[in-house]
């Protein structure tokens, strides 16, 4: 439900590179083989950089062009200084829940309910001493191809410093963040926000500070060196504060990052597990323990189940993962499987939270033949779901201190629309008699 980009780093077993989506969880090394438990994905603000794809010779070709366009006398080229310039970048999906009236002369005024969504991707500049001209670079960052910010990958080129402190970003992101809502075409009377899933980053963009000589006239240009193309022209007095950032020490590079590739291995019994990039637990081949990555090594996940010894060999059903979060008197359960938007998963939730799956330990017989529905959505993630629900008074709040946290897979029919995916989804089977 994210959006994401590509992200490379280094295998730890053979050195190749590996790419993957910045949103995975695995991946499968291209060069040995080894399946890849990609670990720091859920620390907050992890360093990306785009590496430039207009070199420094390639530069005056750019000038001439950007000269033309702008019917400028043919230039001289005197400098060109290619430096990484540092963007805060915010992630996830806002949701609106809305209470109020119909607008207008209808006269059904009783109130209605709105649950309005909005992907975000949003980026605001870090450094304040250089004004790029604009909020971002213009670009899908999800197009772009990312790499983890290191003194490798970094190169020679500088860093400008990071001037705009993460607490005044994440201050203003509390109102960016629901900016472009849908209308709810109602007389608002109620409204309560919630930020799911947010992700902070800080993405290190490529610029070229040129000077160049049009006749008589000395101009300073910005130029974007990914796409090519004048940003804005420069003032001298911004030219020099710049040269004074980027002769920093701290600017030459902003550090290692923690995001991390691991041996995708069974603890338990050393088979191997399924590099699925989009899975947060992953059952063993050999054992069909339960796994998930928590604090960069992998533990493991108590796995239930609602099942009956007929409901396996019937063909025309699915096993979907949910969460389950227990307390002393009640317990509350929120889909673990991919869905195609926040409003489905949220109604999924409201549908599913109080119901009563009869949940109990796998018999180790039926583990090695239950072949469930990956698990997309992390526990945490569910329990922002969980207060997303509560929040919006469909359901009374569940608090966590004294609980825990499993995963049930329950048999469902596969039969009516696709909700979930190219299996679909229906209801869950009669024999469980499932209260909800």
């Amino acid at each position: 439900m994210n959006r994401s980009c590509y992200v490379s780093h280094h295998c730890p077993q053979c050195g190749g590179e590996v790419v993957f989506d910045q949103e995975a969880t695995g991946t499968r090394c291209r060069y040995c083989g080894a399946g890849l438990m990609i670990t720091g994905t859920g620390a907050t603000w992890l360093n990306f950089l785009i590496k430039p794809i207009i070199s420094v010779r390639e530069t005056a070709h750019e000038v001439t062009c950007i000269a033309m366009k702008n019917g400028w006398k043919p230039p001289l080229l005197r400098s060109v200084l290619p430096f990484y310039f540092p963007f805060y970048r915010t992630t996830g999906h806002a949701l609106k829940w809305v209470s109020g009236r119909k607008a207008g002369l209808d006269m059904d005024k009783t109130l209605q309910e709105r649950l309005l969504t909005r992907p975000v991707d949003l980026m605001r500049p870090a450094h304040t001493d250089l004004s790029p001209g604009l909020f971002s670079p213009g670009y899908r960052v999800q197009s772009l191809h990312l790499f983890l910010a290191t003194r490798e990958n970094g190169g020679k080129m500088p860093f400008a410093p990071i001037q705009r402190d993460k607490e005044s970003h994440s201050k203003k992101m509390e109102e960016d963040f629901f900016d472009g809502m849908p209308d709810p075409g109602l007389k608002v009377t109620e409204e309560r926000r919630f930020r799911l899933w947010e992700k902070n980053s800080i993405l290190f963009f490529p610029f070229s500070l040129v000077e160049v000589r049009e006749g008589t006239n000395v101009r300073l240009m910005l130029i974007d060196t990914v796409g090519g193309g004048l940003i804005r022209q420069l003032k001298h007095e911004e030219m020099e504060k710049l040269l004074d950032n980027l002769g920093l020490k701290e600017s030459r590079s902003p550090g290692e990052t923690r995001l991390k590739l691991a041996p995708l291995i069974c603890p338990e019994c050393a088979g191997e597990l399924d590099p699925d990039p989009l899975v947060h637990l992953r059952f063993c081949r050999s054992c069909a323990k339960g796994w998930e990555a928590r604090r960069g090594v992998l533990q493991e996940r108590e796995c239930l189940w609602a099942g009956d010894p007929d409901s396996r060999e019937d063909p025309s059903t699915i096993f979907l993962p949910f969460w389950l979060r227990r307390g002393k008197e009640k317990s509350l359960f929120i889909p673990a499987f991919n869905v195609r938007s926040p409003r489905l998963l949220f109604n999924l939730s409201a549908r599913y939270y109080h119901a009563d799956f009869p949940a109990r330990p796998i018999p180790y017989h039926n583990r090695m033949s239950l072949k469930p529905f990956p698990v997309g959505l992390p526990p945490d993630g569910a329990d922002e779901m969980a207060d997303v629900v509560a929040g919006t008074g469909s359901k009374k709040p569940f608090p966590r201190k004294g609980t825990s946290q499993s995963l049930v897979l329950v048999p469902f029919r596969r039969m009516g629309p696709d909700l979930v995916g190219p299996r679909g989804l229906a209801v869950p089977i009669s024999s469980l008699g499932v209260k909800i």
